[in-house]
């Protein structure tokens, strides 16, 4: 069960304009529309560009209008009718055939033909909107859009079988800000340190529901897909490139456990310190950074100076942290030692990163861009996990993963900023202090929407 069988839904009733879904690889995409289709429609017709040259051909001929295009399908398909009314079009992995974007535009001005197209790694295709004379054929505006991601927590909450209402009431809670009734806290809990495990991955969570005795078949679905990641990063750059973004990409474990989780180039790879005397590690390796940005296999999060709205103008871009987009792949990289600490909640293995990666995520599933602040000066000193623009404002949220709940930067980040609210996540009921603090234990952050 996934959100986005409801963005299809919402497609099917409101017309026929294209819909494009997008994300990084393994996150169930085409099975959530093949799962639709078959629901949904009397026939539909599958053709993954990525594998079948001649269905790439029906988009690379000369005439592509809407019904040579359906034509050629049918010819190819041996389809003596195709009923556009009963039918869905569903073109995977879209991004290695240009024209096939290109004509989504097409089908849309037609409007007869019900057409779902799926792609990856889309934000790191040099040139893939342009045609060999410079002309755009961007599908923007022509397709409703929609970025999917890796299951989020209420998701997995669904695969390990929690009731509806259960969730809705846990929901409300955190809205009200009241206290979640014991055994439906102990169990939210207990699922959220799993999903730390786990991830959200589908492949991952499906082994992890299948046998709930052990994590092994879950931790071999993580290590193909870092398989895959990796077979991605080869693919899409050139071989420089290759070796430079896969160690930009196997830094980001380490990176988040040092004090200051601020991404530094010079801790990429060994010869940083060298690069960082010699030619800048920045100017190396910032291309690569950026590939994984747009790989959709990071979630960063910049510091912020002025708190003030919207959050994006006061982004300092330059500098930030890369959380990874998928919290299971970050425990899987730190070995089994992180699985079993956050299984038996072993306070004597420091797992701030891994706590802090799973609110990152949890905080852009639900929508948000996120943030953080950091002072080191005077009486304003202060680190700021995470700065939220929610709807009432800008929230200061703290993340506290072990015993320690002291909390110096949350207590004063009001004398020095205009906040609307004032949260501390942590291994705890929901509650609210006399200093007006908010309380909610970790797994509230996926519910912040």
């Amino acid at each position: 069960r996934r959100k986005a069988y409801g963005e299809l839904m919402e497609g099917k009733a409101n017309g026929k304009k294209p819909l494009l879904e997008y994300g990084q690889r393994q996150i169930g995409k085409t099975f959530i529309i093949e799962h639709f289709a078959k629901e949904n429609y009397r026939n539909y017709i599958y053709a993954n560009l990525d594998e079948e040259a001649s269905f790439r051909a029906i988009f690379e001929q000369p005439d592509r209008t809407v019904d040579n295009i359906i034509l050629s399908i049918r010819t190819l398909r041996q389809l003596e009718d195709l009923d556009p009314e009963t039918t869905l079009i569903f073109l995977d992995e879209i991004q290695v055939c240009p024209e096939a974007l290109s004509s989504l535009k097409s089908f849309r001005k037609d409007g007869r033909y019900n057409v779902v197209a799926s792609g990856s790694m889309l934000g790191v295709m040099d040139g893939l909107f342009d045609t060999d004379d410079g002309r755009s054929i961007s599908p923007m505006g022509d397709a409703r859009q929609y970025r999917m991601t890796s299951m989020d927590f209420e998701e997995f909450l669904w695969a390990n079988g929690i009731p509806q209402d259960a969730i809705d009431l846990v929901r409300q809670r955190i809205h009200d800000r009241m206290p979640i009734e014991s055994p439906i806290f102990e169990q939210f809990s207990r699922l959220f340190r799993i999903f730390q495990i786990t991830g959200g991955m589908p492949a991952s969570v499906q082994a992890f529901v299948d046998d709930k005795t052990t994590f092994k078949n879950s931790s071999e679905e993580i290590e193909d897909i870092i398989v895959q990641i990796r077979r991605d990063i080869t693919r899409y750059n050139t071989p420089v490139d290759a070796v430079k973004t896969t160690e930009c990409f196997v830094s980001i474990p380490y990176q988040l456990s040092e004090t200051n989780k601020k991404f530094h180039y010079s801790r990429i790879s060994a010869e940083g310190v060298e690069a960082k005397k010699t030619r800048k590690a920045a100017d190396r390796y910032m291309e690569n950074v950026l590939w994984i940005d747009h790989a959709g296999y990071g979630n960063f999060c910049h510091p912020v100076q002025d708190f003030a709205c919207p959050l994006k103008k006061n982004l300092r871009k330059d500098v930030f942290k890369i959380y990874l987009s998928d919290t299971g792949i970050l425990t899987h990289m730190y070995g089994d030692k992180a699985v079993n600490a956050i299984f038996t909640e072993d306070t004597a293995f420091n797992n701030g990163a891994i706590t802090e990666n799973a609110i990152a995520e949890n905080l852009s599933k639900c929508g948000y861009d996120i943030a953080y602040h950091i002072n080191n000066n005077g009486k304003a000193r202060m680190d700021i996990d995470f700065i939220v623009e929610f709807f009432e404002g800008l929230v200061a949220i703290e993340v506290k993963s072990g015993k320690d709940r002291s909390s110096p930067s949350i207590n004063k980040v009001s004398e020095y900023h205009k906040v609307e609210r004032r949260v501390m996540l942590e291994k705890g009921n929901i509650r609210i202090t006399d200093d007006g603090i908010e309380h909610y234990p970790l797994f509230a952050s996926a519910f912040f929407d």
